[in-house]
């Protein structure tokens, strides 16, 4: 697919402002149904593609199984702290394909059988999995088999309302890894006044579409576009590859005051954005962090969150450019979120200073913020020489599974990876296990943060 964006228009008469708004989408809401949508969104349709030959990779999947062991040893020292509660959980938030989930019980039973400690731990520790999308709790429960017997599943979009049953247990520790970059985002613009605006989409076909459109609803003359589409039937054009050629999308700024959540975010959050003469550049606003902050804090009476995502702090999302803060499509291909929505994933850099503020709402403070290399640090985790030949171990493992046709993503797997004498041993894979460790060690350059609360 193909599409394009026009150029954005202004809209500042009240009424059709008010109408524009009625209608269609802002870009928070078309994003997220890029994403979520039942009929067509990337993650609700279940073809994400997760790991080699895929759309990308998560340290989970790369560094795996290591990433599931500190996960479940870090768990396990919080565990021993507080006493050694009966009632203790590990909770995973956007459990993408259940590969963390999968390691983490294996090293817990492994553990276990050596310890006694350990058995004491497994004997009182649950895996809950929190997940918004059906299609890949269904890809979580085939890749665990067995093991999802012992998995609890709970439904819900914490970035909407909190989970029912909460809180789950006394005492938890959530992982939320490449979460928050997902939530749909704000985008807000400067107006010809100086004054913050936000974007809304208005989906538009040409007239020269020569099929029958009897099935899709046209809006005649609003925000200047002659043919626009209802947000209703914009799946229908998106899965029709005869609209393709023919759709495009166009960006029309309302005052912000349009989204009373989005004007009390701004308001809290960056209140010079209001100051006059104040010079605004593109800043994208998810109010949805604050709630799912507030939310996962809720979960247990007494919560350890990591959250582990790119992104940085509000000087950055203040000056950097927009190619630096929202992505579409595979890293680095510069697609837009207008190229192939409900075909490509669509990410944004985190603002962690709305997360810190929003925890600290929520009773909750920052125990470190930094790279994310402190996970193996304070749950005993070394990598070495033995720690990559462990994961390249496993790396071919499952290469060779999925070569054989073993497994949920044998699809995309079994041509993803070769071995050559140009890369000297091991080929391509060691170079991206070693490239992967050294990106969460700290080793090279990274925008991945951890920031761990309590």
């Amino acid at each position: 697919m193909t599409t394009r964006a026009a150029p954005r228009t202004q809209i500042s008469e009240p009424t059709e402002a008010r109408r524009i708004a009625a209608t269609f989408q802002s870009y928070r809401d078309f994003v997220d149904a890029a994403l979520f949508d039942p009929e067509w969104g990337y993650y609700s349709t279940g073809q994400v593609r997760f790991g080699e030959g895929g759309h990308y990779d998560t340290f989970p999947i790369a560094l795996s199984p290591m990433f599931g062991r500190m996960v479940v040893q870090y768990a396990f020292r919080v565990w021993r702290r507080a006493g050694e509660p009966r009632a203790f959980e590990v909770c995973e938030l956007g459990a993408g394909n259940g590969q963390l989930c999968l390691d983490a019980l294996l090293w817990l039973d492994e553990r276990a059988r050596r310890d006694r400690a350990w058995r004491r731990f497994a004997a009182h520790a649950r895996y809950r999995i929190v997940e918004r999308s059906p299609a890949l709790i269904a890809r979580q429960r085939a890749q665990l088999g067995p093991l999802a017997r012992r998995v609890t599943w709970t439904r819900a979009d914490l970035a909407q309302r909190p989970a029912r049953g909460t809180p789950f247990a006394g005492h938890g520790v959530v992982i939320a890894n490449e979460v928050l970059d997902c939530l749909a985002h704000h985008q807000v613009v400067r107006q010809a006044d100086g004054s913050p605006g936000v974007v809304f989409v208005i989906p538009e076909v040409a007239t020269d579409a020569d099929f029958d459109a009897h099935n899709v609803t046209l809006v005649p003359g609003v925000g200047g576009v002659c043919n626009a589409v209802a947000p209703a039937d914009l799946g229908t054009v998106v899965r029709d590859e005869r609209w393709h050629d023919h759709l495009s999308f166009r960006e029309v700024t309302l005052p912000v005051q349009m989204v009373p959540e989005l004007h009390l975010f701004l308001w809290w959050h960056y209140p010079e954005f209001f100051a006059p003469r104040h010079r605004i550049k593109p800043y994208f606003a998810c109010p949805g962090i604050e709630t799912m902050v507030v939310n996962t804090a809720r979960l247990y009476r007494h919560p350890v969150v990591l959250w582990i995502d790119y992104g940085d702090g509000r000087d950055f999302h203040l000056t950097a450019p927009v190619s630096q803060r929202v992505f579409a499509g595979p890293p680095r291909s510069g697609a837009s979120v207008y190229d192939a929505p409900g075909a490509d994933d669509i990410t944004f850099m985190v603002d962690f200073s709305v997360v810190a503020a929003a925890a600290q709402r929520a009773g909750l403070r920052v125990a470190f913020y930094g790279g994310q290399g402190e996970l193996a640090r304070r749950s005993g985790v070394r990598f070495d020489a033995d720690t990559e030949a462990l994961i390249l171990r496993h790396r071919m493992l499952q290469w060779l599974l999925a070569v054989v046709g073993v497994g949920p993503e044998r699809a995309w797997r079994h041509t993803s990876l070769t071995w050559t004498k140009g890369q000297g041993r091991g080929g391509r894979l060691r170079a991206d296990v070693r490239r992967a460790i050294g990106e969460f060690t700290g080793r090279y350059g990274t925008d991945f943060r951890l920031m761990l609360l309590r």
